[in-house]
């Protein structure tokens, strides 16, 4: 199981060889094996704000750079800026004076600003000017070198295209017979420069200078003020940004605390993830309530059962000593579970039983056209290096159905069996025995590798009945280290 505050004293081997908690494993209910986050494909469905839970298509994303407009994070301690609302009395002219019915007319407007419960940061800190509605409206910071960027942006463009035509017609004329002159300035005996300008490019002379003289103005303003500063009175280290503070806007990069402005909150993605061997959907968000739901029911730990390490005895080199397990079915139908060593599992291909109908043979054969290069790579046994040798009986337990009412029911029964100590609702305490190699040192790690064989119920196929399956899970569980 995997813990907060602690390691993860319980491990599972993925299909693909990885060895994860069962919390960030996968179960996929259609090829019916455990997939970790590298043997999923991640998938962007849409884009909104964490804030304010508003949806926007991919497209208007990226002309928003990815930002909301409407939500904004503190400069200072990067926490979520709120919305306050304040009552500002309306100016009085010279004009206005002069009546007091007109005066009495005016009443007090409300009026909106920014500010951080946490660090007490607001926008009128900057001089931002209140606005007067509560959402959207605020001010858009402009980069001063925005046209300048842009510029270099398509000249370069327009240098990657013309590379990209140039590749192509060498191409297409690699057969061909080559001319009397190689080069443009060989058949006309002009300099490169020359060239560039009758082709409608600019010069790589001019194009460098450009560059090189391309010195962000406000950026100079800004390291000539701190220098100022810096020589004419004391420095004031709490008026300076930190570096991540510069770095949260990149674009401006302020030195001077008074010139914090307030950061776009970024967006973040609704995205699915489908099984890479059979490209069906294990998780695929939902705009409804249950999606979170839907969602946390495709984990692993929903569909395998779970092992939880209750305590052992110290382990010795050339001993035996104690292990109480405790077995949890997570399903709503009755499991039958096998300890099994992990040698014993067999190959992946001989787990499944699958039936011979027609829908099976014709998606076969269309999975005969996809390119499964990767999956035959990456798909592996897991290498379990164990130091110690769990003794697994010969017998079958039976793990009755999850049901939330039995949480409520009295304490557990005792069998008579001197393998289960006690059994409750779903859940089944063993005692096991665990043998340490007398060549083991003190103070090396003891890890011990279980395997488990249990009967799983498939109920995908709405129009089929449920079928159960005979599974196969390979753990590693971490034992302390070995005592002296």
């Amino acid at each position: 199981m995997a813990y907060l505050t602690q390691p993860d004293y319980v491990k599972y081997a993925c299909s693909c060889g990885q060895i994860k908690p069962i919390t960030s494993l996968y179960f996929c209910r259609h090829c019916l094996q455990i997939r970790c986050g590298f043997c999923i494909c991640h998938e962007v469905d849409s884009h909104y704000c964490a804030n304010c839970l508003e949806n926007m298509p991919s497209s208007e994303a990226r002309l928003k750079k990815n930002r909301c407009s409407s939500c904004f994070d503190c400069p200072s301690c990067f926490h979520t800026l709120s919305t306050r609302a304040t009552l500002a009395q309306p100016r009085q002219t010279p004009e206005q004076g002069s009546g007091d019915s007109k005066v009495e007319n005016k009443q007090a407007k409300k009026m909106y600003y920014l500010s951080c419960f946490n660090c007490r940061w607001t926008s009128r800190d900057v001089g931002i000017p209140d606005q007067p509605v509560a959402s959207g409206g605020w001010p858009e910071r402009v980069n001063p070198n925005a046209t300048r960027i842009n510029q270099l942006l398509d000249y370069y463009k327009a240098i990657a295209q013309q590379e990209k035509q140039e590749k192509l017609d060498r191409e297409r004329k690699k057969f061909a017979i080559r001319g009397k002159y190689i080069t443009l300035t060989d058949k006309t005996g002009l300099t490169g420069a020359m060239a560039r300008n009758i082709a409608g490019l600019p010069s790589s002379e001019s194009t460098m200078s450009a560059i090189a003289n391309f010195v962000p103005s406000e950026a100079s303003a800004e390291v000539e003020e701190l220098s100022e500063d810096f020589y004419t009175k004391e420095l004031n280290l709490n008026q300076i940004t930190s570096m991540p503070q510069r770095l949260a806007a990149p674009e401006w990069q302020p030195s001077s605390v008074s010139r914090l402005y307030p950061i776009a909150k970024l967006l973040s993605v609704k995205r699915s993830q489908r099984c890479r061997a059979c490209d069906h959907n294990l998780t695929k968000p939902e705009y409804n309530p249950g999606s979170i739901k839907f969602k946390i029911e495709l984990l692993a730990f929903y569909h395998v059962p779970e092992v939880k390490i209750i305590s052992y005895e110290p382990i010795k080199p050339g001993c035996t000593s104690a292990l109480l397990l405790k077995l949890t079915n997570p399903t709503g139908h009755e499991m039958q579970v096998r300890l099994l060593q992990p040698e014993e599992v067999p190959d992946t291909e001989d787990r499944l039983e699958e039936p011979k109908s027609l829908e099976k043979s014709l998606e076969k054969s269309l999975n005969l056209e996809k390119d499964n290069l990767w999956y035959e790579t990456v798909q592996r046994k897991a290498d379990v290096t164990a130091t110690c040798r769990v003794v697994t009986p010969d017998v079958t337990l039976t793990l009755a159905q999850r049901d939330d009412a039995a949480e409520y029911d009295d304490d557990a029964t005792h069998d008579a069996n001197d393998i289960i100590l006690w059994r409750k609702s779903n859940k089944l305490a063993l005692r096991l025995q665990v043998s340490c190699g007398a060549e083991m040192g003190a103070g090396s790690a003891a890890e011990a590798a279980l395997a488990l064989q249990y009967r799983y119920r498939n109920t995908v196929p709405a129009a089929h009945e449920p079928r159960d399956h005979t599974l196969h899970a390979t753990l590693l569980l971490q034992l302390g280290h070995v005592s002296g």
